[in-house]
C-alpha cells in the first residue's frame, strides 16, 4: 500500500510528523510553514492520508479500512524514514490520531502537539448552530469552489484568505484526481475513545487552539490541557477551526520549536555540529542566542546571578583594577565584578548576547563589546589585571582548544590574575560542552603565566598569575 509523503530539513535532526485533518492532503501544511520549522534544525514530515492526494485510493463509499489503520499509517510513515520516535503534531482528526499514538504507542512519541482538536464531545459544547446548519444542507466538497466554501465556514472571517485557500484547493484536486474518495473518511467508524487515558500521556504536550473555533469550541482545548498532565495551552485569539494562519506563524513556529527543542543545550549541540562542519567553531553561538530571543529555546546560559565559584573567590580579595570576562554571555559575572569596583570589560562573539546584556543592564558601567576570542582585538591583549574565563573554552571544539587557551592567557597584564572555571572531564562526551581535563586546565600556565592553584570542586577552579614587570 502506498502513502505519499514529503520531507523538509536534514534527517539527522529531531523529526516532526505533521498529521492532517479528515479528508485532507498534506498540501494544507504549507511548505513555507514546514521550511520555517526545518530552519530551526528539525526534520519535518507531512503525508497524504489514504484516499487523499497521491496516497492509495479506495472506491467512493467503500473505505475498506478503519480509524486504527489511519493510526498505523502514521507509524508506517515514520518507519519509511527509519525514525523510532518523533514529535507528533496533529490537527483536527489528525489531533485525534495523535492522541491515539500517544496512549497506544508511547514509545514512538517524543512530544505531542494538538491543534484545533478535541478529547471527545462528552460534556463539552457542541459545534456552533451556524456550522451545524451548514453541514446539514451541504454535501461533502466535490470541486475547488466547494472546498473553498467549506474552509470559509470553518475559519474565522478575519483569518480567511480566499485566494490562498483557492490555490491550495486547486492543488489538492489536481494531485488527488478529485475529492470523491476523501469523503470515505466520514464513513469510517469513530475511534475508541481515549479520553479516559489522557492522564497516561507522559510526554510534553502543547495544545494550540483558536478561540473562535466553531467546530470544537475553545472549551475542548481547555479540557485537553486540563486532562493531559503538564500540558501547555496556546490560544490563537480570534482564529477558527483552521490551520494556524500565516499571521500566527511568528507565534506558533517559535512555540513548536521550543516545544520540540529538548532544551537549549540540545539545540546547542545541533547548531554546533553544523557550525563545526563548516569550519566555523564560533558561528553557532549567535544562532543559539537568536533562537533564545525568538522564543525557540529557553534563553541559553541564562544565569540570574554570578557564578558561585567566582563569588566565593572574589569575596576574599580586595585588590581592584581592570577586569575582563571572556565569553560574557548575558552579563551576570561582569555585573558582579563591576559592583565590586572593577573597571570591567565583557566580550562575547555573539552580537545578540551583547545586545541582550546591554538591555538587561541599561545603567551598567560594564564595557560590553562584540569580540572573537580566536581573533582578539590588539587593544585587549595584555590589558587586564583580572581575567575571568568561565565555561568559554570548553564550549569550543578540542581542535581549537590550544588556540583558545593561549588567547585567554594573552589577556592578562603583568602582575595580573587569570581565574578559570570549567567543567571536569569525566569521559568522552559528544559536546558541547567538551569539558577540560586537569592537563588542559594546567595548560593555561604558558607564556609567562604561573599556576597558583587548581581546585577540584564540582567544577575546576584554577588561578594563574603573571609576574610583574621588573
Amino acid at each position: 500500500m502506498d502513502l505519499r509523503s514529503d520531507a523538509f530539513g536534514e534527517p539527522r535532526d529531531p523529526a516532526i510528523l505533521l498529521i492532517g485533518g479528515g479528508g485532507a492532503t498534506m498540501d494544507w501544511w504549507d511548505p513555507a510553514f514546514c521550511r520555517r520549522l526545518a530552519e530551526g534544525a528539525r526534520f519535518v514530515l507531512r503525508y497524504d492520508h489514504r484516499d487523499t492526494g497521491e496516497s492509495v485510493h479506495y472506491p467512493p463509499g467503500e473505505p475498506g479500512y478503519g480509524f486504527d489503520d489511519l493510526v498505523t499509517d502514521a507509524l508506517r510513515v515514520l518507519g519509511e524514514y527509519g525514525i523510532e520516535r518523533a514529535h507528533v503534531v496533529g490537527v483536527s482528526m489528525g489531533g485525534t490520531i495523535a492522541q491515539h499514538l500517544a496512549v497506544r504507542h508511547p514509545a514512538r512519541v517524543e512530544s505531542l502537539t494538538l491543534i484545533s482538536t478535541s478529547p471527545g464531545w462528552a460534556g463539552l459544547p457542541p459545534m456552533s448552530p451556524r456550522l451545524e446548519e451548514y453541514f446539514a444542507v451541504q454535501p461533502m466538497p466535490s470541486t475547488a469552489e466547494h472546498l473553498v466554501e467549506f474552509e470559509r465556514q470553518l475559519a474565522a472571517p478575519a483569518y480567511f484568505d480566499e485566494a490562498r485557500t483557492r490555490a491550495v484547493a486547486e492543488r489538492v484536486i489536481a494531485r488527488s484526481g478529485g475529492l470523491a474518495c476523501a469523503s470515505n473518511h466520514a464513513l469510517i467508524e469513530p475511534p475508541e475513545p481515549v479520553r479516559h487515558r489522557l492522564g497516561e500521556i507522559a510526554v510534553p504536550t502543547l495544545v494550540v487552539h483558536g478561540t473562535a473555533d466553531p467546530l470544537f469550541p475553545f472549551e475542548h482545548a481547555e479540557a485537553l490541557a486540563r486532562e493531559i498532565p503538564g500540558a501547555e495551552l496556546l490560544p490563537l485569539d480570534g482564529v477558527g477551526h483552521q490551520m494556524p494562519p500565516p499571521s500566527s506563524w511568528d507565534t506558533v513556529v517559535p512555540a513548536l520549536l521550543r516545544h520540540t527543542s529538548g532544551g537549549w543545550d540540545a539545540q546547542a549541540a545541533r547548531l554546533a555540529a553544523r557550525s563545526i562542519a563548516r569550519d566555523d567553531p564560533t558561528g553557532w553561538f549567535d544562532r543559539l542566542y537568536s533562537a533564545g530571543v525568538a522564543g525557540e529555546v529557553p534563553m541559553p546560559w541564562d544565569r540570574g546571578s554570578a557564578s558561585p565559584l567566582l563569588v566565593d573567590w572574589a569575596r576574599e580579595r580586595t585588590a581592584r583594577g581592570r577586569a575582563v570576562v571572556v565569553g560574557c554571555g548575558l552579563g551576570a559575572d561582569a555585573e558582579y565584578l563591576a559592583e565590586l569596583g572593577w573597571a570591567t570589560t565583557a566580550f562575547d562573539v555573539s552580537p545578540t548576547a551583547i545586545e541582550v546584556a546591554a538591555k538587561r543592564y541599561p545603567e551598567s558601567t560594564v564595557d560590553y563589546r562584540v569580540a572573537d576570542l580566536l581573533a582578539l582585538p590588539a587593544e585587549l591583549v595584555g590589558a587586564f589585571d583580572l581575567v575571568v574565563e568561565n565555561f568559554t573554552v570548553q564550549a569550543l571544539p578540542r581542535t581549537h582548544r590550544a588556540a583558545a587557551t593561549a588567547a585567554v592567557a594573552s589577556l592578562v597584564a603583568p602582575g595580573g590574575t587569570l581565574l578559570v572555571i570549567a567543567r571536569r572531564d569525566e569521559g568522552e562526551q559528544a559536546g558541547p560542552p567538551w569539558p577540560l581535563t586537569r592537563e588542559e586546565v594546567e595548560a593555561f600556565a604558558a607564556g609567562g603565566l604561573a599556576l597558583v592553584r587548581v581546585e577540584e570542586l564540582d567544577l575546576w577552579r584554577a588561578e594563574f598569575r603573571r609576574a610583574s614587570v621588573g
